[in-house]
């Protein structure tokens, strides 16, 4: 996996976002319009572990959460393929609620 931004894919049956998220040496952090995302991540071989937080920082009444909730903890479990990961993740606070998602890797432009 490269470290580096990328952008962000998730949906659940509640609904759909986008975001970007950057992995740099086990940590990630990320977010979009109204969330942040804080947490830690790691590779072995082809497969993506990640553990996060989300936090909203701001009220705009137009942003909502995939999984309908603000403050949470997600774990999500990736497969590598090039530049691009599928994930599959759930959170703590709503476990019987599936998300999938996609990250695909965007390349560092000076």
């Amino acid at each position: 996996m490269k470290e580096g931004l990328y952008k962000a894919e998730f949906e659940t049956p509640f609904g759909k976002g986008s975001g970007v998220m950057l992995f740099d040496r086990g940590r990630v952090r990320g977010g979009n319009t109204g969330l942040y995302y804080v947490g830690k991540y790691d590779v072995t071989g082809d497969s993506l572990h990640i553990h996060l937080k989300t936090r909203r920082h701001t009220l705009d009444g137009h942003t909502a959460s995939v999984f309908g909730m603000d403050d949470i903890t997600v774990t999500m479990e990736g497969m590598i393929d090039g530049e691009n990961i599928t994930l599959d993740g759930v959170a703590d606070e709503i476990p019987d609620m599936q998300m999938r998602g996609r990250l695909t890797y965007l390349p560092h432009q000076e």
